[in-house]
């Protein structure tokens, strides 16, 4: 990609996913994602209709008469994205591949991030880490994970998944909210995302293309793996159990999650995605 072409595609997309946080996200991101943690603000006298558990009955004592502690949220949280940089991430069958659709996406959910004051972190992953960029604050830092998005050159084309999951797993100590951005095809990861839940806020965004749900209605088509360079003759019959796997595979992976108490988000590059991201802060407010 040349350099005035990428510039031109970033700026695009910071203009877009701007205007969405101002006017759609902004709030919704700090309802849904608020600080877990507490700390100390000040001490004071008791006043009429404060709660009796907020007494610190040691300083009362000391002073001779009630005073009660005073703790804000600690707002400060880490935010990192996940980003399966695989080669089946370059197919689009209309004028979006997956890789710039997730590009938007996450540009999205990192604004929104950012101007929460919230650091914001990134791992392309392909089956080894191409790339890591530590949690940080920033307009221009999040500027530089929408470039490294779309222009990433990955060394690998195959996937997997659970491995980039273990790596985060090793390398984030601190609590922090996971965006996991893959089309989901590679080896089983069941085990992996589950122990990250239990670490981490995880919410899994499942990006597909519309070809991959269901394959064109013809007598027999080629399909290309742009992982392995394999080429597949598929017959019709062939085509529609195809579908109907990888259907019941997204059902799978969904129920999954809910039992891991994480956030399962279905996404297509021919859909809007702002209404699922909205959908997204809701439940997640609901649940609070």
């Amino acid at each position: 990609m040349l350099a005035s072409e990428l510039m031109e595609k970033v700026r695009r997309i910071e203009i877009r996913s701007r205007r969405i946080v101002q006017n759609r996200t902004a709030g919704a991101w700090h309802a849904s994602f608020k600080g877990r943690g507490i700390e100390f603000a000040e001490i004071r006298e008791y006043q009429e209709g404060d709660e009796m558990r907020s007494i610190d009955w040691n300083v009362s004592a000391r002073l001779g008469s009630p005073f009660i502690k005073l703790f804000t949220e600690e707002r400060e949280q880490n935010v990192f994205f996940l980003v399966d940089r695989s080669a089946s991430g370059q197919f689009g069958s209309g004028s979006t591949t997956k890789d710039e659709f997730s590009a938007e996406v996450a540009a999205v959910l990192a604004f929104s991030a950012t101007l929460n004051k919230d650091k914001v972190g990134l791992l392309l992953y392909s089956d080894q880490e191409e790339l890591q960029l530590d949690p940080a604050r920033g307009h221009h830092h999040v500027l530089r994970i929408i470039r490294e998005l779309l222009a990433f050159e990955p060394k690998s084309p195959h996937t997997n998944l659970a491995g980039g999951i273990e790596h985060l797993l090793k390398t984030t100590l601190k609590r922090s909210i996971v965006f996991i951005l893959s089309d989901l095809i590679t080896p089983e990861f069941a085990k992996p995302l589950r122990a990250l839940a239990r670490k981490h806020e995880v919410i899994l965004l499942h990006i597909s293309d519309p070809i991959e749900r269901e394959l064109p209605d013809i007598a027999a088509l080629s399909i290309s793996d742009l992982e392995t360079g394999q080429v597949t003759r598929l017959t019709r019959k062939e085509a529609q159990t195809l579908s109907e796997r990888t259907s019941s595979a997204a059902e799978e992976i969904a129920s999954s999650c809910r039992r891991a108490g994480i956030d399962y988000v279905p996404l297509d590059t021919a859909t809007d995605y702002l209404p699922a991201i909205i959908a997204l802060f809701q439940r997640r407010i609901s649940r609070r």
